[in-house]
């Protein structure tokens, strides 16, 4: 790997890339001369901020991406991680009570909203959807109204984010939720950028069965707080609290 340019590719949905992306630096501690990243647009301005990252691109076929030394999926980078020299490991520890980055290895300038909390109560549409989202109305009944709606495709009765394009950019996206006192949403990608940020967020996690991994083998972010049905009633107290 030593002076190569590598190809990462950006693996599944959101959640997935704001999770790997805290293993980016590692290919220049390892030697990477150059690190492409291969993406969907809306992500280059909460990708482009990491210094460790050279060049943005969606093109597969030409382009920095296609010329590369080496191509790797995002979600491998924790096993070559796992193989390396010691001082690597030691900058980039992975165990069942810490991963590397759990800092909040993103940043955003807040915007101008005022501070509230925002809530996303519907996981993205695939296979565990139902499973993972709760009704808007359970939501209204945790916490209220008088929250912002983080869900890009309503808002039911919570407060409308700005319509600034925040839907369409996650940066826009990051910028409100530094804004805000603090997030509550189901198993999504809110929770891991709220998580990447930094920002204080709680994840309502669905029955014990249905509950991802990514959530019982290792504390990924600080700022998270998990909850399980059986623990919803705690909500009221943590939202004080924030």
């Amino acid at each position: 790997m030593l002076g190569k340019t590598i190809a990462v590719q950006m693996e599944q949905g959101f959640g997935d890339i704001f999770q790997y992306a805290r293993f980016l630096p590692a290919l220049k501690v390892l030697g990477a001369k150059r690190v492409i990243v291969l993406t969907v647009p809306n992500l280059f301005g909460v990708l482009g901020q990491m210094e460790c990252i050279d060049q943005l691109t969606n093109l597969t076929e030409s382009g920095p991406a296609h010329e590369c030394d080496y191509w790797i999926g995002s979600m491998s980078l924790p096993y070559y991680i796992d193989c390396a020299m010691p001082y690597v490991k030691a900058l980039f520890p992975i165990s069942n009570k810490k991963v590397v980055g759990s800092e909040g290895y993103f940043e955003a300038e807040p915007s101008n909203i005022p501070k509230k909390i925002g809530v996303n109560w519907s996981a993205s549409k695939g296979t565990l959807h139902w499973i993972k989202s709760i009704s808007a109305e359970h939501m209204e009944k945790l916490v209220g109204d008088d929250v912002y709606s983080l869900n890009p495709e309503m808002d039911g009765n919570f407060r409308p984010l700005p319509n600034d394009g925040w839907k369409k950019d996650w940066a826009i996206t990051a910028k409100h939720m530094k804004a805000m006192r603090g997030v509550v949403t189901v198993d999504t990608g809110t929770a891991h950028l709220a998580g990447a940020l930094g920002v204080r967020c709680v994840v309502l996690l669905p029955k014990e069965e249905f509950v991802c991994w990514r959530w019982k083998n290792a504390r990924w972010y600080d700022s998270v707080c998990l909850l399980r049905p059986d623990e919803y009633d705690q909500l009221p107290e943590i939202l004080r609290r924030m």
